[in-house]
Formats: C-alpha cells, structure tokens, sequence
C-alpha cells in the first residue's frame, strides 16, 4: 500500500488524510494514533511524552522486519529502553529525524519490507 507521507511541525499526512498527533504506521498499512498514555507519568521528567517499550510491545507483534522511529522535526522524542528491547526481539531498528525517516519508511516498503513506523510530529 503506497501513500504518500509528509510532515511539517505538528501536522502529518498519510495519502489524503492529516493528523495533529504523533501517529503509528502498522505494518498492515493502516494509521492509528500513538498511544502515549502508556508513557505519560514520565512526561513531568522528559519535558514531554518519551517513547517506552510499553508503547512498542504490540507492535513487536506485528512481527514487522523493521521498527523505524521518527524522533520529530529536530529528533528530541527520548527513546527509554526501546532500541533494546526492539532489536532483542529480532526486528531491524531505526530513529531518526521524522523528516529522515519517513524518506527511510517508503523507501523499506519499496523494497518489500514489513515496516512498522513511529512518527513523533513535534520536536
């Protein structure tokens, strides 16, 4: 499923449809919010929301061949134990910038690749 994905500071597009919240791209094709209330009591130390191994758990499940991680527009999204845990399950690892990896995320597709995608759309 090809659809076109860009972003600018708090807002991305998937194809048609716009989001004003960090979003996760399943390995299936489909969007769905990021579930952020899984790390929200660690938001008061961050300054914001980091991402945990509480919100990718599920998505490991996906059994995708890589987890791609837009950190945001100046890749400041913290990742808490996420790199770890994603690569100990087996699956290919990649954070960046959301710009960066968006580019990453459609290129992998092209390829075949089962990819889940992180999009942090913020800082």
């Amino acid at each position: 499923m090809e659809r076109e994905i860009s972003v600018k500071f708090g807002l991305i597009r998937v194809g048609e449809n716009s989001y004003d919240h960090d979003i996760i791209v399943h390995a299936n094709g489909t969007v769905s919010r990021r579930k952020k209330e899984l790390s929200k009591e660690l938001r008061s130390r961050y300054g914001h929301t980091p991402l945990t191994v509480a919100e990718v758990k599920e998505l490991v499940e996906e059994k995708p061949d890589v987890i791609v991680i837009g950190t945001g527009i100046y890749g400041a999204l913290p990742l808490l134990d996420v790199k770890e845990y994603i690569i100990s399950s087996g699956i290919e690892f990649i954070a960046t910038k959301t710009p960066e990896a968006i580019e990453i995320y459609e290129r992998l597709c092209k390829e075949g690749k089962r990819v889940v995608a992180i999009l942090h759309i913020t800082c």
